[in-house]
């Protein structure tokens, strides 16, 4: 006859998280493990379980190809508990292949921190040395913001005209890097646009995106927009050719198509 044993009744304790934030991510210097191009590199977040020596893997960003000075426009979303020491981990990797097996890419660094020691600095950006192997391992920067609860999604479509020829052998292959500013008055890559090979003419596919990744809800941020022209070796040193920037925000943005939102791409440099 089976028998079951009683245990006594022990209620869990949870503690309710204050709030929601998000960590953007950049990297610099970073080693170089490829022969014949640039690091792929991904960045992975690892949370340590609360009393374990376990890491829970919280999300990868994407893979930005052949850079050293990855922007990641993938944000990490981390539920912040009050005076809960929450243990973080970013492991830096350069991906060779579609396997989603970390044991089958190259470990290319890593840094931890506690989340608090981020919120500390809300919305400025927090350098770290990474580490883990020989030598210097490059740099990681993080920005942490609180996540305001706002649904609304912005729905965009870009297109430009007569754009500067970069290329001495054909036209420019030019693509959008969408930036929001932080509070330090540094800017954090939200999204990037797909390039558009050899046009200075080019349209770029409709996309949308979160008015809280875009502005963090504020209708009034400044958001930067730069478009490059793309080169197969630009991950050295960010050195896309500059074709131009402008700056806008959400209230702008909203009013949707025309004069209000035809703007001119100024390269400062060619103003020197």
């Amino acid at each position: 006859m089976a028998k079951a044993a009683h245990q006594p009744f022990a209620p869990a304790v949870a503690c309710a998280p204050v709030t929601k934030v998000e960590i953007s991510v950049s990297c610099r210097q970073l080693k170089d493990m490829d022969f014949f191009s640039k690091s792929d590199p991904m960045c992975v977040l690892f949370m340590r379980e609360c009393d374990s020596d376990n890491w829970r893997e919280v999300g990868r960003t994407e893979t930005v190809e052949n850079c050293l000075n990855p922007d990641f426009v993938t944000k990490f979303l981390v539920d912040y508990y009050f005076e809960e020491r929450q243990q973080l981990l970013f492991k830096l990797y350069d991906i060779d292949s579609p396997s989603v097996d970390l044991q089958n890419h190259d470990f290319l660094g890593q840094a931890s921190c506690t989340l608090g020691e981020l919120v500390a600095y809300q919305g400025t950006q927090v350098k770290f040395q990474l580490s883990g192997l020989p030598g210097n391992c490059g740099t990681i920067l993080l920005t942490v913001e609180e996540v305001l609860d706002c649904k609304r999604v912005i729905d965009m479509q870009w297109y430009a005209q007569k754009l500067d020829k970069k290329d001495w052998f054909g036209k420019s292959d030019p693509f959008l890097e969408f930036y929001r500013i932080s509070e330090d008055n540094t800017y954090t890559a939200v999204f990037r646009t797909e390039v558009v090979k050899k046009s200075l003419n080019p349209t770029w596919r409709p996309f949308a995106i979160q008015m809280r990744q875009l502005s963090g809800g504020d209708e009034d941020r400044t958001i930067r927009v730069v478009c490059y022209d793309w080169d197969f070796d630009g991950g050295v040193s960010r050195s896309h050719d500059l074709i131009g920037e402008f700056y806008t925000n959400v209230r702008t943005l909203a009013e949707g198509p025309g004069p209000a939102n035809e703007y001119e791409l100024i390269n400062k440099k060619k103003q020197v």
